[in-house]
C-alpha cells in the first residue's frame, strides 16, 4: 500500500514533469551556450529487484547553442533532491552512491548542435531499502571548449528508483522475470527495452503471427552492436515474419547473446543493400560479442539482391557463434558469393553441430547446403546433414562451398585452416554447377561434400548420398570416394591435367539402400538429440546439447576487407 500511495502521489503532482523538458531560457545574450542534462527513458519510476541493473542514455542538451565544439561531463547534484521533493510533494531520498555509476562520462557537442553524444547511467539496486522511493538528480559538471557558458534554469535530469521484492507481471527484463511476449506488438516493443552493455531477457508466452508488422527494424543493427539479449521462444512459433532493411536484414540484425527454442515459419527476408542477411541475423556474434543459437528452426525465403558476401537461411555470417540442434528449410538466393542453407560463412572459431537444411541454395560461387564456406581458422561443422538443392557456377558442395581461408594463406596444399568437417552427410537433392562447359578445367572444383578445400583441413567420416545428382562445371571430373584427412595426413585428390583448382572433398558414398537415419546412427549421432524413427532424422524438441565453451572469434563487420574474393 505504501508503494501504491507513493506512486499515486507522484502521478497526481508531477504529471507535467518529465526527465527531459523544455526549460525557461535565462539571459543568454553573452553566453556561448546554455545547457541542461537529459536522461532518455527516465520519465517513469524505475523498479528493480535486488542487485539488478538498468542503463540509461545520458546526454547534454543546449537551450542556447554554442558556436564552438565542446566536451561536457556530468555529476550528481544532491542539493536538487529538495527541489524535486518541493515540486512533487514527495519525500524521496538521494539514491545511494553504491546504486549508480556514470559510464564514459564525457560527451561531445558539435557547434550549433542542440544535443550531445550519449554517456550512460547505470542504476543497480544495491544499498537501498525495499519499497522506499529514491531520486537521482544529474546535472552538467564541466564544459570544455569555452568559459562562456551557463546552466539553464532547470539543469537537472531526475530519475526515481524503488527496489521491489517481486517481479512485475509483464517482466522486468531480468533472468528471473523476463519480459513476456504475447503479441506482435510486444515483439515490436522489444527495441525499447534493450540496454547497452546489459543483457535483457525475453520469453514468448504463445505463438505469434507477425503478418501485421510490415516495417520491422532489426533489434541490434547499429554500432556498437552491444544490445545483449536472451530470447527464449519457449517452444513457440513466430509466423509470417518479414523484413526489408538496409542494415543486416533479419530479426536481430547482429545477434549478441542467445536465441533458443523458437521456430520461424513462412519468413521472408529480402534486401538490396550491401549487407549480410538471414532470418535470425545478418551476423550471429561479432568480435568478442558471442552468439548462441540452440533449438532454433527457420522456414521461409531469403532473397538477396545486393552486392555482399555472406547470405544464409539462418544467419548471414557467424562472426563468433555456436549453433546447435537447429535447422533451416529455406529458399536462399543471392547473385553473389558465400551463400549457404544455414549460414554464408564464418568469422573464426564458430561451432555448428547437429543441424540440418532443406530447400534450395543458389549463388554465384562458393555455395553450400550448410554454408558457403569457412574462411577463418578453427571453425567446425559436426554431425550435420543437408537435403538442399545447391546451384552455383563453381566452388559449390553439398555441405560447404569454399574452405581454404578465402585463399589468403597459400595454396590448398600449403594452408592449414584447422577447420573441421566431421560426420556430415550430403544427402542433397542435387549439387549442380549452373554453367556446364565441357572440357573446361580452369575453375574451382565442385564437391559432393565440399567444393574446394585445403587438403589439411580435418575431414572426418563424411558421407554422400549414393545416387547424388551431381554436375560439375566440366565433363572432366567424376565422383569418387576419399578417406579422412588432417594436417598431418592430407586429403588425397585425383589429379586432372591443367586443373589447378581441383580440390574437392566427396567423402564416401553411403551403402545403397540405406536411409539417412541409418547412416546417421552408424556414424554415432546422439539419440538424445536426434529421432531416428523415420527415414530422415529429426531433431528432438528437447534435444540436450552439451554447452560449448564460449568462443572468442575475430569476426568483424564489413569494411575491413577480409571478404574480398580473389
Amino acid at each position: 500500500m505504501k508503494r501504491i500511495a507513493t506512486y499515486l502521489l507522484l502521478l497526481c503532482t508531477a504529471l507535467a514533469f518529465t526527465a527531459c523538458r523544455e526549460k525557461e531560457q535565462p539571459n543568454v545574450s553573452t553566453m556561448k551556450g546554455v545547457f541542461y542534462a537529459c536522461l532518455d527513458g527516465a520519465d517513469e519510476t524505475v523498479e528493480l529487484l535486488p542487485n539488478k541493473s538498468k542503463t540509461f542514455n545520458l546526454l547534454a542538451k543546449a537551450e542556447a547553442v554554442s558556436d564552438v565544439y565542446l566536451t561536457l561531463s556530468f555529476k550528481v547534484d544532491p542539493d536538487a533532491v529538495a527541489t524535486y521533493n518541493a515540486a512533487h510533494g514527495t519525500d524521496c531520498e538521494l539514491l545511494p552512491s553504491s546504486a549508480f555509476e556514470i559510464l564514459d562520462n564525457t560527451v561531445m557537442l558539435p557547434r550549433y548542435n542542440k544535443a550531445s553524444s550519449s554517456a550512460r547511467l547505470r542504476i543497480t539496486a544495491t544499498g537501498m531499502e525495499e519499497d522506499k522511493m529514491y531520486v537521482l538528480p544529474v546535472t552538467i559538471d564541466k564544459v570544455e571548449g569555452t568559459d562562456n557558458w551557463a546552466l539553464s534554469g532547470s539543469p537537472c535530469a531526475f530519475v526515481t528508483v524503488v527496489q521491489i521484492s517481486t517481479g512485475p507481471q509483464g517482466g522486468d527484463g531480468s533472468a528471473e522475470y523476463p519480459y513476456i511476449l504475447s503479441t506482435a506488438e510486444d515483439l515490436e516493443k522489444m527495441a525499447e527495452k534493450l540496454e547497452h552493455e546489459n543483457k535483457v531477457y525475453f520469453k514468448m508466452k504463445n505463438d505469434i503471427d507477425m503478418s501485421s508488422v510490415t516495417a520491422w527494424v532489426p533489434l541490434n543493427y547499429a554500432s556498437p552492436y552491444d544490445f545483449e539479449i536472451d530470447f527464449d521462444g519457449d517452444g513457440h512459433t513466430i509466423s509470417n515474419f518479414s523484413v526489408d532493411f538496409t542494415n543486416y536484414a533479419s530479426f536481430f540484425g547482429v545477434l549478441y547473446g542467445k536465441c533458443h527454442d523458437v521456430t520461424f515459419t513462412n519468413a521472408y527476408v529480402t534486401s538490396s543493400a550491401n549487407s549480410a542477411c538471414g532470418i535470425i541475423g545478418g551476423y550471429a556474434g561479432t568480435g568478442d560479442k558471442h552468439a548462441e543459437i540452440t533449438r532454433v528452426h527457420v522456414q521461409g525465403v531469403v532473397d538477396f539482391k545486393g552486392n555482399k558476401t555472406g547470405i544464409g537461411g539462418l544467419a548471414g555470417i557467424l562472426g563468433n557463434a555456436t549453433v546447435s540442434a537447429s535447422s533451416a528449410d529455406c529458399v536462399v538466393t543471392s547473385g553473389y558469393n558465400y551463400v549457404g542453407g544455414l549460414f554464408g560463412y564464418d568469422g573464426g572459431k564458430s561451432e555448428v553441430s547437429n543441424c540440418w537444411t532443406a530447400g534450395s541454395v543458389t549463388g554465384a560461387q562458393r555455395v553450400g547446403g550448410i554454408c558457403g564456406g569457412l574462411i577463418k581458422n578453427e571453425s567446425s561443422v559436426v554431425n550435420c546433414y543437408s537435403l538442399s538443392e545447391v546451384n552455383a557456377g563453381f566452388a559449390l558442395g553439398g555441405i560447404a562451398g569454399h574452405c581454404n581461408l578465402d585463399q589468403k594463406s597459400g595454396t590448398p596444399e600449403e594452408s592449414r585452416p584447422d577447420n573441421v568437417f566431421s560426420k556430415c552427410i550430403a544427402w542433397n537433392g542435387y549439387v549442380h554447377a549452373t554453367t556446364l562447359t565441357p572440357g573446361d578445367v580452369s575453375h574451382y572444383s565442385v564437391g559432393a561434400v565440399i567444393g574446394f578445400t585445403s587438403v589439411r583441413n580435418y575431414l572426418i567420416d563424411c558421407i554422400r548420398r549414393p545416387d547424388l545428382d551431381f554436375q560439375d562445371y566440366s565433363d572432366m571430373f567424376t565422383l569418387y570416394d576419399q578417406g579422412n584427412a588432417s594436417p598431418d595426413m592430407p586429403l588425397v585428390v585425383n589429379k586432372v591435367e591443367g586443373a589447378n583448382y581441383n580440390y574437392p572433398y566427396h567423402g564416401r558414398a553411403a551403402e545403397a539402400g540405406k536411409t539417412l537415419s541409418q547412416v546417421a546412427k552408424e556414424l554415432g549421432w546422439s539419440a538424445d538429440i536426434w529421432d531416428f524413427s523415420g527415414a530422415v532424422p529429426t531433431l528432438k524438441a528437447n534435444a540436450e546439447v552439451v554447452p560449448e565453451e564460449e568462443a572468442h572469434g575475430q569476426g568483424q563487420l564489413p569494411g575491413y576487407g577480409e571478404n574480398d574474393i580473389y
